[in-house]
């Protein structure tokens, strides 16, 4: 059987196209999750029935008209990499829904402002939880992500993903898992993963409103820096820390001129030359988390273990990984305000 590559689900607009689907593929799986979306939507704009017997709601003539008024706001979205068929309501009332529960922690005027944001993800790892909780929470409906690598099983400890998945490409999974919480979100995936041509294109293009930066070459790192600068465009970056992590806010928009809070000129040295593991080690320990007194005791014995070929890579807990889902969503969400906390003066935060 072929790999499905597919990431992208399909629209349909009709019950005629829908049944054809099923019928050339009789092994599809059909979900109606219109009908109790209606209900959910009925409640959330007659607030005069909330907390009534719904079953009595369902009943009274207001609940009928509704049903009939709304009958045809539906469209069909199929998944090809799970063979399932969805009958959802059409976008703007599905957007309602997605995002509800987020009011008054969201206004209605910071929502529309936080889905308009255009955000990369780049690396998949830490990345992939933080390009999920960021579109789960209604933030960048048009998000680009990258990474080259494929799954492999020592990733599932940290990557939402299962064995079904091995071998399969990062940036894939991420976005399966991007459009099965919002189909009408836009993700484009760069699979061959980031580099200064590609990146300094998309900002070129304004296609990027704020970076999020989780890859592991070093030299990849700073180049993304230093193109953030010339385009004015922040970066975050989250660096796993034992059962913490570490947030950086590089706010290249507001006129913030180091990178890690040293002068470029340090950096652009550095990657003039090849980047070891141990040189690599010194940046993260040193440059970026503060210092080894900084460092996470179990993490710098597993930095010792990787230079000594004792490990195969960094250690990283898929806690930490969700974690850094959440510190990158909230600091995302402060910029949007423009309202960073400042540390040192240097808009470094660690957590």
């Amino acid at each position: 059987m072929k790999n499905n590559f597919s990431c992208k689900p399909i629209f349909i607009k009709n019950d005629k196209s829908a049944q054809k689907l099923l019928k050339q593929k009789p092994y599809t799986v059909f979900v109606d999750a219109f009908t109790p979306q209606l209900k959910e939507l009925f409640f959330i704009q007659n607030h005069q029935y909330i907390g009534e017997d719904k079953k009595k709601v369902y009943k009274t003539k207001d609940f009928k008209n509704y049903c009939i008024k709304h009958k045809n706001n539906y469209i069909y979205v199929y998944y090809s990499w799970s063979n399932t068929l969805v009958k959802i309501i059409k976008k703007e009332e599905y957007l309602i829904l997605k995002t509800n529960r987020n009011k008054n922690l969201i206004t209605e005027k910071e929502q529309k402002e936080l889905r308009d944001l255009k955000i990369g993800v780049f690396g998949m790892s830490v990345g992939s939880n933080i390009a999920f909780v960021l579109t789960q929470a209604g933030i960048s409906n048009s998000i680009t992500i990258a990474d080259f690598d494929n799954l492999d099983t020592t990733n599932l400890n940290r990557i939402l993903a299962g064995v079904h998945q091995i071998g399969l490409n990062k940036t894939i999974i991420a976005a399966r898992r991007i459009y099965e919480d919002n189909p009408f979100a836009k993700v484009t995936t760069m699979m061959k993963g980031i580099n200064s041509k590609n990146l300094e294109s998309l900002l070129k293009n304004k296609k990027l409103d704020c970076i999020i930066e989780e890859i592991d070459d070093i030299t990849m790192k700073i180049e993304t820096r230093i193109l953030a600068k010339k385009y004015k465009v922040p970066v975050i970056m989250i660096t796993d820390n034992g059962d913490g992590v570490v947030l950086h806010i590089e706010r290249y928009d507001l006129g913030y001129k180091k990178i890690f809070n040293k002068e470029f000129y340090y950096f652009k040295k550095i990657i003039k030359k090849p980047i070891t593991k141990e040189s690599a080690g010194f940046i993260i320990m040193n440059d970026i988390v503060g210092g080894v007194k900084n460092v996470d005791p179990n993490t710098l014995r597993s930095v010792k273990d990787v230079l000594d070929r004792k490990l195969v890579s960094w250690s990283q807990l898929g806690s930490a990984a969700i974690l850094g889902g959440v510190v990158a969503t909230y600091a995302v969400k402060q910029i949007s305000k423009s309202k960073i906390l400042y540390i040192r003066k240097n808009y470094n935060l660690s957590i």
